[in-house]
């Protein structure tokens, strides 16, 4: 048998670190943040626990890279040109919201039940406003040319619209007027339907 090659070893390392943040999701969304444990989290992955310490420094860390990682999968797809954004383009980022999350509907459930517990955004505040804030600005800047006066309001305010239908979509998606909330969207910014 020939010895592992530092690839090899890398590629075992993230599949670790990837098992060991889902298990973590799921023992947040389950027992709750605070009263979630690292002991918890290993029998959840099926490891040891002080395994884990060879990825993660604590149990405040585990919960930053998951709900980080969860936002960063969010808003890359949301990366766009201020400068050559089209209405059209501004249409699809609606649609695309929804196709995200019905993607991977299990997951963002037990993602936002983590994200609403009380105090983990005090935890990944500052970590998720690097994220934001630029995601934010660039709305503002396609809401400024779309010819909206307070484009960094109505960015929070397009930024709120998608954050509450998207909770009422993972609460109940069979029932869920996906499609007329898509039209009613994109009818408040005047896109085409």
């Amino acid at each position: 048998m020939c010895p592992r090659t530092s690839h090899q070893f890398e590629d075992i390392r993230k599949k670790k670190k990837h098992l060991i943040l889902e298990a973590a999701l799921v023992v947040f969304a389950k027992k709750g943040f605070h009263s979630a444990s690292i002991a918890n989290i290993a029998s959840e992955a099926g490891i040891s626990k002080g395994l884990i310490y060879n990825y993660f420094k604590s149990k405040e860390d585990i919960l930053k890279v998951t709900l980080v990682r969860g936002f960063e999968h969010i808003f890359k797809h949301y990366r766009f040109d201020p400068e050559n954004f089209t209405s059209e383009q501004f249409g699809k980022l609606i649609e695309l919201t929804f196709d995200l999350m019905e993607d991977d509907l299990s997951y963002w459930k037990l993602y936002f039940s983590v994200l609403m517990q009380t105090d983990v955004m005090e935890i990944i505040q500052e970590d998720l406003m690097n994220i934001l804030i630029p995601i934010l600005d660039s709305f503002a800047s396609c809401l400024a040319k779309m010819g909206f006066k307070n484009p960094q309001d109505e960015a929070r305010f397009f930024g709120a619209l998608l954050d509450g239908l998207s909770l009422n979509y993972i609460t109940d998606p069979e029932n869920f007027p996906k499609e007329y909330c898509i039209k009613r969207l994109k009818s408040i910014y005047n896109l085409p339907v």
